[in-house]
């Protein structure tokens, strides 16, 4: 039988996989990045924001994931204490 706490975990390890991929994609663009800032095309994409959104995107991913993270119920829960 499946828990809820089983499921948090679960949530858990999902959320920690998307964060460690989308780190390595980065490390895999990064030695890109400079050439790619300076394209004609880059231009825009400084100009409307759109570096900026992806930042703060990526953020917000990692700020999700640690709530989820520090939301998860105790795993370990020692009830035989409660009575004394």
């Amino acid at each position: 039988m499946i828990t809820k706490e089983d499921d948090i975990n679960k949530k858990i390890v999902l959320c920690k996989s998307i964060l460690n991929d989308v780190y390595e994609i980065l490390e895999i663009f990064k030695p890109l990045i400079p050439h790619f800032l300076k394209m004609k095309e880059a231009k825009k994409y400084r100009e409307n924001g759109t570096f900026e959104r992806v930042a703060t995107l990526f953020g917000d991913i990692s700020e999700l994931c640690q709530e989820i993270e520090n939301s998860s119920l105790p795993t370990n829960i020692n009830f035989e204490n409660l009575g004394n």
